[in-house]
């Protein structure tokens, strides 16, 4: 479908890729990643058209039909939700406007009239109102929404719309930049399971790992400049990552003991006259290897894994009460006597619909909006940290990121430890000395993460944190949160942030909050069986019974993790009797590869070639291995597909 051809693109001295050559093929599913501005979205532009690049070409099949979602868009637009999607594609409503013409010259028994609705059958008009309806309401829509005008609408749901008119029409391509952004979670693993049967071809930028995984098939990564694209989902590539660097560290290793080895020996020697060719031998050694050396380039997330954040103090078991509380915004009552509990070590997300209350719970529960009546009473000992996209005056807009950093050190912190941090945010190299004033809203939301985790407060509402992170600055924040000793409350349409934190889930819904006393996969079960969970919301307190209603939680709560963790085990000596397997058939296909090498240029060396019978043995063999290898390929695939 697509050939890229040495590929460069740069601004000014800012080189983003070079040199670059790969293939898009039809079926191919792909997960585009790479740092935060190393060109991901350029890459798309170019295909597009809509850029020029600095050297090479880019050669799409003609009448490729490409559909395009941007991570942000003024969508202008006089339809209905409903009608933008049916009526709103530029090649149905030519053949339409065609048909209509058509039929006022009397010529609706023509051959053209015949193949103009033969086109649009073909590009599922007919079906297009239902489809439409479906994936709308997948994307959170509502019938109601269905005839509003766009313009009314905000821009999240605007880019709901453009998502939603791209899925239901037929695109040879689809390039999604951050398709999950506006949607809440419910949405995203709505898209997910979709893609996840698409039988189309796309690229998509997404710095959700869960989603990654369970959608794509290929992995292109963009990084220092170059492409390497990876047969294999993400999960896949991390596995290569991790494999490619362990056999890169070896031969680095080697090297710098050879290094080592020719640089002693030219030291004690050099000055001896009868060891001056053996001299000149090493040195010719030590140029040579100079010249093919192997770089191991620093793993950045080695001192990120590295980092433990400073403990909290402890709070009372009791982190937070809502107490018959009510909220309205103007007629729309948000919430009406509500009682609502946190406590102390639970990690929770708040799920459901937009609009159903999630930011104005953690805005109450921050103390950032008034509640209109009931009580909301902090447990002893309760520091609160709010974080929002939204909330950027918090910054001192004259510091440097570092200064800024500095500002929420708990006494003396070492600058290394402070730039660690930072880094994991992605602020590295000079981006710590840019003044605040002149970052932009992401990056500043970024610093509010950072300082928030350099010394963090025991209870943390966080409000889509993930939202301007890649892939490694997620898997930082994770692993900072799961080693947090404090409480958590967070929003995220980030499946596998939420899947890697979370050890309970709040469903708010119409008003009301229900508890799921497990993580995000026991909330997905019992959603799918359909079973009550337990309800969050507290009744009337006539009698003692509260302890015995949390002891009896606390009960149902233990066997529920019992079960669940039995099961995770069960799941886990599965997998790692299939992983010893995938690992004995790598060990063995890596000797059958180095066997293959020596064989192949002992066959190269004039004096083996010219024994045939030796020659003979080795050409045989080297089919053998060719085949195992072959074969070992087949049974990984096969063993693969067991994982659970």
């Amino acid at each position: 479908m697509i050939s890229i051809h040495a590929l460069s693109k740069q601004y000014g001295k800012k080189i983003l890729f070079e040199n670059i050559s790969l293939n898009i093929n039809r079926g191919e599913k792909i997960g585009l990643i790479g740092p935060n501005g190393a060109g991901k979205t350029t890459l798309f532009l170019l295909i597009l058209g809509e850029g020029e690049p600095s050297a090479g070409d880019i050669q799409v099949i003609k009448n490729i039909h490409t559909g395009y979602l941007p991570q942000e868009s003024h969508f202008l637009s006089e339809h209905t939700v409903l009608s933008e999607i049916v009526e709103g594609d530029a090649t149905i409503s030519l053949l339409k406007k065609e048909m209509e013409k058509l039929e006022e010259k009397n010529e609706a028994g023509s051959k053209r009239y015949g193949d103009t609705l033969h086109t649009l059958e073909g590009l599922g008009y007919f079906e297009l109102e239902h489809k439409a309806k479906k994936i709308l309401q997948g994307l959170g829509f509502k019938e109601r929404d269905f005839g509003r005008p766009i313009k009314q609408m905000s821009g999240g749901w605007q880019m709901r719309v453009l998502l939603g008119k791209l899925l239901v029409h037929r695109y040879d391509l689809l390039l999604l930049d951050e398709p999950t952004n506006y949607l809440d979670l419910n949405a995203a693993l709505w898209l997910k399971d979709f893609l996840a049967g698409y039988d189309g071809t796309f690229i998509m930028i997404s710095h959700d790992r869960a989603f990654l995984t369970d959608v794509t098939n290929y992995t292109l990564v963009l990084e220092s400049g170059s492409f390497f694209k990876v047969r294999g989902n993400y999960e896949h590539y991390e596995q290569v990552k991790k494999e490619r660097r362990i056999f890169l560290a070896k031969q680095y290793n080697e090297q710098e003991k050879k290094r080592e080895q020719l640089e002693k020996f030219v030291s004690r020697f050099h000055a001896q006259p009868n060891k001056a060719a053996a001299v000149r031998s090493k040195r010719t050694a030590l140029e040579r290897l100079e010249e093919n050396a192997v770089v191991l380039p620093p793993d950045p997330r080695e001192s990120i894994h590295a980092f433990h954040f400073p403990q909290t103090r402890k709070s009372g078991y009791k982190v937070m009460a809502l107490e018959k509380i009510s909220k309205a915004y103007g007629e729309i009552q948000v919430y009406k006597d509500l009682d609502f509990e946190v406590f102390q070590g639970e990690k929770a997300v708040l799920v459901g619909e937009n609009g159903a209350g999630k930011s104005t719970l953690l805005k109450i529960l921050a103390g950032v909006v008034s509640i209109d009546s009931g009580e909301r009473k902090a447990g002893y000992n309760v520091d609160i940290g709010y974080f929002s996209q939204t909330r950027l005056d918090v910054l001192h807009e004259e510091n440097t990121v570092l200064q800024e950093a500095y500002s929420s050190a708990p006494g003396y912190m070492p600058e290394e430890t402070i730039r660690t941090i930072l880094g994991a945010f992605l602020f590295t190299g000079d981006d710590s000395d840019k003044k605040v004033k002149v970052l932009s809203g992401g990056e500043k939301s970024r610093l509010i993460l950072a300082k928030l985790l350099i010394d963090p407060p025991n209870f943390l509402l966080l409000d889509e944190p993930t939202t301007h992170l890649d892939v490694d600055a997620v898997d930082a924040l994770v692993r900072a949160l799961n080693a947090y000793e404090g409480t958590i409350l967070c929003i995220s349409h980030d499946i596998y942030f939420v899947r890697s934190v979370a050890n309970a889930v709040f469903e708010v819904k119409q008003g009301r909050i229900r508890k799921f006393p497990g993580n995000f996969d026991y909330y997905l079960e019992k959603q799918q069986q359909g079973e009550a969970a337990v309800e969050s919301e507290r009744k009337p307190r006539q009698t003692a019974a509260p302890e015995k209603r949390i002891d009896a939680a606390k009960e149902k709560a233990k066997e529920e993790e019992r079960l669940r963790k039995e099961e995770a085990k069960k799941r886990k000596n599965h997998n790692a009797g299939i992983r010893e397997k995938i690992n004995a058939l790598l060990k063995e296909k890596e000797g059958l590869a180095v066997e293959h090498y020596a064989k192949a240029r002992a066959l190269s060396n004039p004096h083996i070639f010219r024994e045939e019978d030796t020659a003979r043995d080795y050409g045989r063999r080297l089919k053998e291995i060719d085949k195992r290898t072959s074969e070992i390929a087949a049974e990984i695939t096969i063993l693969e597909a067991q994982l659970m």
